[in-house]
């Protein structure tokens, strides 16, 4: 990603998104949210764009008041992305 940081994911999906995890050198507070991301991604079609995908990301840290710090939902979305092409 920009500025050097990585991220990757684990996904298990067949058409949706069954679970995933993200990991890498990122930090998130409060930290648990990261759980709640991951839930709310579950179930999403693996055919969504990246913008879709980036604005759940991006609504469970506002509601959560979360900071996502050193990666953007975009980075993540496009790991995600790039994942499930594969």
């Amino acid at each position: 990603m920009p500025g050097g940081k990585l991220v990757s994911v684990k996904i298990e999906y067949v058409r949706k998104i069954k679970k995933v995890q993200i990991l890498g050198d990122f930090f998130l507070h409060p930290e648990d949210t990261i759980y709640k991301i991951e839930k709310a991604l579950a179930g999403t079609y693996v055919g969504a764009s990246k913008d879709e995908i980036a604005g759940k990301i991006s609504k469970v840290l506002a509601m959560n008041n979360a900071e996502l710090i050193g990666l953007t939902p975009e980075a993540i979305a496009e790991t995600i992305k790039m994942a499930v092409k594969k």
